[in-house]
């Protein structure tokens, strides 16, 4: 499904997806195609459901996105941490 689909059958909303297929653009992963999971009304609750899967199946590519951006497109922001040493 390509994401002006996902925008014109569930306006103002956030959405859950997974990426079929996406490339990246710089700093910017680029969703082309991708499946539709569920519709929330709050960013929140898709948050939640988002962990739910991704702790289930972390190899699935999930995304939560809002219906009100112009494109499916995230910015990667590289994590410059401190890890604890095991």
């Amino acid at each position: 499904m390509q994401w002006s689909e996902i925008r014109r059958m569930q306006p103002d909303a956030w959405v859950l997806v997974e990426a079929l297929r996406s490339h990246t653009e710089g700093l910017f992963w680029v969703l082309d195609e991708m499946a539709l999971i569920q519709v929330f009304a709050r960013a929140a609750e898709a948050w939640e459901e988002y962990q739910t899967l991704h702790k289930a199946k972390p190899d699935r590519e999930l995304w939560v996105l809002s219906t009100n951006w112009e494109e499916a497109k995230v910015e990667e922001i590289p994590w410059a941490g401190i890890r604890a040493l095991e």
